[in-house]
């Protein structure tokens, strides 16, 4: 069974070693790390249910810092946070106001409070995380024993999401007992696999030969200029995603741009404003 995953970043010992030892006893996965640690880089790669944080850790500043990060954090903004602060820094922590954080407590909290803090807030993200859990447990059945059964169920997860979620590649690779670092290889070798959620539109330029030669690199950078993105990004909005492909099979209309599926032909560099007008009014 997997286990829903704390992580505690604190720099008191003292704390992390026993609120670490009483949820773990309370079948928590709890994994815990100081302000000498690359943090946001530890949250985004532990990929847990819930964050305990310091609001001060070594500074003033860096909690609220790294508060501010995962909020704003496309992968970790549904994250839920309970921030924590000793009795003189409490009103420091109760000014946060980031919709991520679901609970500020005093480090004075005995040991239950804190448990039931966290098992409210784990368990509004549960049934989230068991649905996950039953999708991909599905699927990996599908393609056991089969060849290349890794990439097909990233080909799987990627339809059924839009992109290859952090915390569905975590428990695919609980479930295969596959390091995670496998999966990402794979993920980041393959142009196809997203790693965060595309824009609503997608668009895709041809790159094959007929298309490199009637002017696709142009093409490109005037998508890139218009929409403010470098290839295989999201516009801040959410409204494109920009991709670059080999061939889209219209050599006679080259060059050629997709759009969600519709095929725009022999496109010039003055037609791109006009072609994204037409989606940014729909």
């Amino acid at each position: 069974m997997i286990k829903s995953k704390v992580l505690i970043i604190d720099d008191d010992k003292g704390f992390v070693e026993s609120t670490s030892e009483f949820l773990t006893k309370n079948g928590y996965d709890v994994v815990a790390v100081d302000h000498t640690t690359n943090e946001l880089n530890h949250v985004e790669r532990e990929a847990p249910d819930l964050v305990i944080l310091d609001v001060v850790l070594a500074t003033r500043a860096e909690g609220a810092e790294l508060v501010r990060c995962m909020c704003n954090d496309a992968v970790l903004r549904d994250t839920p946070i309970i921030l924590t602060a000793t009795p003189e820094y409490m009103p420091l922590a109760e000014k946060s106001s980031h919709t991520c954080i679901k609970a500020v407590m005093e480090k004075t909290a005995n040991f239950q409070q804190i448990l039931q803090t966290v098992r409210t807030y784990i368990s509004r993200t549960g049934e989230k995380h068991r649905a996950i859990v039953e999708e991909v447990t599905k699927l990996v059945k599908l393609w056991e024993g089969k060849s290349g059964s890794l990439i097909m169920i990233l080909h799987e997860l990627q339809n059924h999401y839009g992109y290859v979620p952090r915390d569905v590649a975590f428990v695919l690779s609980e479930i295969l007992d596959v390091p995670m670092a496998q999966i990402y290889e794979v993920i980041t070798f393959y142009n196809f696999f997203k790693l965060t959620p595309p824009g609503k539109n997608i668009i895709s330029v041809c790159l094959g030969t007929a298309c490199y030669l009637k002017g696709a690199p142009q093409l490109i950078e005037e998508f890139k200029k218009e929409l403010g993105v470098s290839e295989n990004e999201s516009t801040k909005d959410g409204l494109f995603y920009l991709q670059v492909v080999r061939c889209l099979g219209c050599c006679g209309l080259s060059p050629v741009a997709m759009i969600n599926g519709k095929v725009y032909g022999k496109v010039t560099r003055a037609e791109v404003k006009t072609i994204l007008d037409t989606y940014r009014k729909g």
